[in-house]
């Protein structure tokens, strides 16, 4: 096989339309980790309601206790996003599910308030790993043409679908459980990743980080089991050797872990791994924590009793479902930065009504769900940003430090609010949350030069897997087993 046919077995693998069943298998199972992420992080809204007068917590404490799992997940993300791209992506979820087993059932029996804080810290951490080994590996395994709808939207509908089972299930057990149901609102979370952690336990490693390693077998076997047949192994394996050797003058200047680091903002890349990284990560400081302390505010805002609140909360999620499925069909049509400009005018939209029209009345109810669209709509196009625009051998580490930032800034937005919402009132909180969509919005659309939506992974991140320009196609012919083979 020539180096051709070598980018060709990749080109073929991205542009696949007729996927096989069992590829749509592995990409709806890695995206379903995110239904246990979206349960284990938003269980904690619903609980506070009884955590609050059982350990007669302040504001300041609910922040902290509200916010301790997002700076579990910055941790996570960054630490794991460097060992996603070390020991592979599959080896990192299958660790993290494990302990979202432990650590739910840990939290139903803790005797201090300071005990769960420490165990929302770690399950944040276990988070923050899933999130950046799937959305890497989603964004390998996806075809290009519907790439932000699977990587995306699909983790977004999941974390979304996972949180209103929280909050639905914290709202029945508030009712017939009594004053611990919260303890039975924890220990529930141990039940979906021990499903999830079942189903991956027969997925293959991402081919592509395989190949990055030069571990070719393993490599053409995970083809293979996506569907896509090799006819020339040894092919491969020399357009991977030929490609890994540097040409002369190319050694970063920088060793070790920073060399790695360092790559993610070489000079070709530098403007994109920037935009990508700031754009997921600052996006959530225009939030007013509603994916938290909805019923929190509801409550206290909208003058709702705690169930009333709780159901309200709800509707938050309903509109997240809405907004996902809505980025599901129009992301990849619309494009991935745009869907962003779109959310962001939304925000502002949104938040000017709340504090016109629907200030201090139950109105708010229908607009937390509108402003549940407009997040989970912008999210689903930002979250993948950093794994579509920087290549293989960074891209955990690039998801990672985008998530990374962007679980700190919904842990402050978290930690702020209760203090912003105390101290000047519910429509100057809302207010200061426009600004920053208003002051977002104009580097969102200088961001568009970096589009990544119907381009092939390959020329969206600058890829040279294979060493070989972006454009080498060669002919490809029917695999016997169903999938595509390469001559």
């Amino acid at each position: 096989m020539s180096t051709d046919n070598g980018a060709a077995c990749l080109h073929t693998f991205d542009d696949e339309v007729r996927m096989t069943a069992a590829r749509r298998r592995a990409l709806v199972t890695i995206g379903l980790g995110e239904f246990v992420d979206g349960y284990d992080l938003i269980v904690i809204s619903g609980a506070l309601l009884q955590l609050q007068p059982h350990f007669h917590l302040d504001k300041g404490e609910v922040g902290w206790l509200s916010a301790a799992a997002f700076f579990g997940s910055a941790v996570g993300a960054f630490f794991f996003g460097d060992l996603t791209d070390r020991i592979g992506r599959r080896r990192v979820f299958a660790l993290n599910l494990a302990a979202f087993v432990g650590l739910a059932l840990l939290s139903a029996v803790i005797t201090d308030v300071w005990m769960l804080f420490a165990i929302r810290v770690l399950i944040g951490v276990a988070i923050g790993a899933d999130i950046v080994a799937s959305i890497a590996f989603l964004a390998e395994l996806s075809p290009r043409a519907s790439r932000g709808s699977w990587t995306g939207a699909a983790p977004q509908i999941a974390w979304s679908l996972g949180a209103i089972c929280a909050i639905l299930l914290d709202a029945w057990l508030y009712g017939a459980v009594g004053s611990q149901a919260w303890r039975l609102m924890f220990a529930a979370g141990a039940l979906p990743a021990v499903v999830v952690l079942a189903l991956r336990r027969s997925l293959p490693d991402s081919p592509r980080w395989l190949l990055g390693r030069g571990r070719i077998a393993e490599a053409v076997a995970s083809f293979e089991q996506f569907g896509l047949r090799v006819v020339d192994p040894a092919g491969l394996a020399g357009a991977v050797a030929r490609a890994a050797r540097p040409a002369a003058g190319d050694e970063p200047a920088v060793r070790g872990r920073l060399r790695e680091y360092a790559a993610i903002f070489a000079k070709r890349s530098r403007g994109a791994a920037l935009f990508a990284i700031l754009m997921i990560g600052l996006m959530p400081l225009n939030g007013i924590g509603q994916s938290v302390l909805g019923p929190y505010v509801l409550k206290e805002f909208g003058h709702l009793s705690a169930t009333g609140a709780l159901l309200g909360g709800a509707v938050i999620w309903v509109g997240a479902i809405i907004g996902s499925c809505l980025a599901w069909k129009t992301v990849d049509k619309l494009g991935h930065v745009t869907s962003i400009v779109a959310s962001l005018v939304g925000f502002v939209v949104v938040y000017v009504l709340m504090v016109t029209v629907a200030l201090g009345t139950v109105a708010l109810v229908p607009l937390f769900c509108l402003l549940g669209v407009v997040t989970w709509f912008g999210a689903s196009a930002s979250w993948p940003l950093p794994s579509e625009l920087l290549p293989t051998a960074v891209r955990g580490r690039a998801q990672g430090l985008g998530s990374g930032l962007q679980r700190i800034s919904i842990g402050v937005n978290v930690l702020l609010v209760p203090q912003l919402l105390g101290a000047f009132g519910f429509q100057s909180t809302v207010l200061l949350a426009t600004a920053v969509s208003v002051i977002l919005i104009p580097y969102a659309i200088r961001g568009r030069r970096y589009e990544p939506a119907r381009k092939s992974i390959d020329l969206a991140s600058g890829d040279e897997l294979l060493g070989v320009p972006v454009s080498a196609r060669s002919a490809i012919a029917p695999s016997p087993v169903g999938g595509l083979a390469i001559r």
